[in-house]
């Protein structure tokens, strides 16, 4: 699974490795409130890279809560138990349907955070691509608004992550591991043309090359949040 994972991701980073469009007008890319998370946890609001859409036609940033809401939903509260979506039944849940059909994204990180089980308690790792280059999540989002309040409501996105059955050396740590999609299968991902062959085919990609190393315990509490989460420890 995914629960918590690393955004430290500079501006040039994001336009280098997710070939996002910037405005002529306004030539900045992150959201004036935006700081780096080493500690990105759920509910929290995250970037994603959307795709093509009628209104924006090339690749974009979009600020979203972590948790999707579906849109048919009658309380928000429900997008809590929906930060991860299992890519084998991502087609058929009807909480998910939709959106891998329709509204598919990446979710930029530097890394994520995962927990061994082993005889003496939890361990935990942080995990991250072997060159340190960026890693892109394959995600869905959602756009949600509270029915009662009509058209005063306001809209909120929510997106989620897919999980996939963990491969290699990683099923020593757990049994699941996000979806992370190399350069060349993004395109497709975001491809509001590609067939669900298509999706799946990316999705059963191989991920790019891993490497992890143990952290400290005080990544379990979101309130911590600095460089220090991922320094390795004995």
């Amino acid at each position: 699974m995914c629960g918590r994972y690393v955004n430290a991701l500079t501006e040039q980073e994001l336009l280098d490795e997710f070939e996002l469009a910037v405005k002529a007008d306004d030539p900045r890319l992150l959201p004036d409130d935006w700081r780096p998370s080493f500690n990105v946890a759920p509910t929290q609001e995250v970037l994603i890279v959307a795709g093509p859409t009628e209104k924006a036609p090339e690749r974009h940033l979009e600020p979203a809560r972590w948790g999707l809401v579906p849109s048919w939903a009658k309380d928000p509260g429900i997008g809590a138990r929906m930060i991860n979506a299992r890519s084998e039944t991502v087609a058929e849940k009807p909480s998910f349907r939709s959106a891998f059909a329709k509204r598919r994204c990446l979710v930029p990180a530097s890394g994520y955070y995962e927990w061994q089980v082993t005889p003496d308690g939890k361990v935990t790792h942080y995990i991250h691509a072997a060159d340190d280059a960026a890693l892109a999540f394959a995600g869905l989002y959602e756009f949600w608004r509270d029915k009662a309040a009509g058209d005063d409501g306001e809209w909120l996105v929510t997106c989620t992550i897919l999980t996939t059955a963990a491969r290699g050396e990683m099923t020593a740590i757990h049994d699941r591991q996000p979806v992370m999609l190399t350069r060349e299968e993004r395109g497709g991902w975001l491809d509001p043309e590609s067939t669900p062959d298509d999706l799946f085919a990316a999705i059963d990609a191989p991920a790019p090359e891993l490497a992890w190393h143990h952290v400290g315990t005080s990544v379990g509490s979101p309130r911590n949040n600095s460089p220090e989460l991922i320094e390795p420890v004995e």
